[in-house]
């Protein structure tokens, strides 16, 4: 099993300075062709949201409130194939001094009942010269993530979600080997009524190539080779201002593994 994932590491065939270009070459493509398919359908939408603090995956991104903007071209008339761009900002820098901002490119598919998406995330909070444009493997600020999520249905309504850390030096152990962290969340609806959604999930995280957890190496989400690193319950209701109507969420969460936890506010401002 070792082998598998070191033979299948992205050093030996994701060459990023050509993955770059490749990408750039694949959204354009879906974009002109996409689009001229649609011109009698909505193509592209946004959505702002205001977040007391940015928590991912049990990790603290930071504790400043955050502002974000997701904007989402539809590739087909069934919207089901998605392609844009997600942003973050802190409105203030963090105590250690440094400025949580953020910006990712996606492309997912999505139905009502599994979801798959690529995503390239970077994140500069703590990056002294950060270079967008950097896909080099030991020191590029980019990670790219793989994600998927399945829905039971109705009558068992548990979602799974499967996450991977594919790429990136953020993600690869004192020898330079990639890690392949993965995240896994299980979420369920406790409660429903009176326009109240309580969700409860629990997630862990861990790392695929064993080698680096035997010599003492952490996962991307704890120290240890396998680990329980998010717990909590979400909580989802619409409130009426007048005539505007706002989703907000609130959330509880626990990560056993770093001993932290944290409550959340966010508000999809439209």
């Amino acid at each position: 099993m070792n082998n598998l994932f070191v033979n299948f590491s992205c050093h030996s065939y994701l060459k990023f300075k050509s993955m770059k270009k490749l990408l750039i070459i694949m959204v354009v493509m879906l974009f002109t062709v996409q689009m001229t398919k649609a011109q009698d359908n909505k193509i592209v939408d946004f959505s702002v949201t205001l977040e007391s603090n940015h928590l991912w995956r049990g990790l603290i991104i930071t504790d400043m409130p955050t502002l974000s903007l997701q904007t989402t071209f539809f590739l087909n008339s069934e919207r089901t194939w998605t392609a844009g761009f997600w942003g973050g900002q802190a409105l203030s820098r963090d105590s250690d001094g440094t400025h949580y901002k953020e910006i990712d490119y996606f492309i997912q598919y999505a139905n009502e009942f599994v979801s798959f998406g690529l995503w390239d995330l970077f994140n500069t909070r703590g990056a002294d010269s950060p270079d967008i444009w950097n896909y080099d493997e030991k020191t590029t600020g980019h990670t790219i993530d793989f994600r998927s999520s399945f829905f039971f249905g109705e009558s068992f309504p548990l979602r799974l979600e499967i996450d991977a850390i594919l790429y990136g030096s953020g993600d690869m152990d004192v020898n330079g080997d990639q890690k392949y962290s993965m995240y896994t969340e299980v979420s369920y609806p406790l409660y429903n009524q009176e326009g109240i959604v309580v969700n409860g999930f629990v997630a862990a995280g861990y790392a695929l190539n064993s080698d680096v957890n035997k010599n003492g190496n952490k996962s991307l989400y704890a120290e240890d080779s396998f680990n329980i690193v998010n717990v909590g319950l979400k909580l989802s209701k619409t409130v009426k201002i007048g005539t505007w109507s706002l989703p907000v969420n609130v959330m509880t969460m626990w990560n056993p593994a770093t001993k932290f936890s944290r409550i959340q506010v966010a508000i999809n401002l439209f």
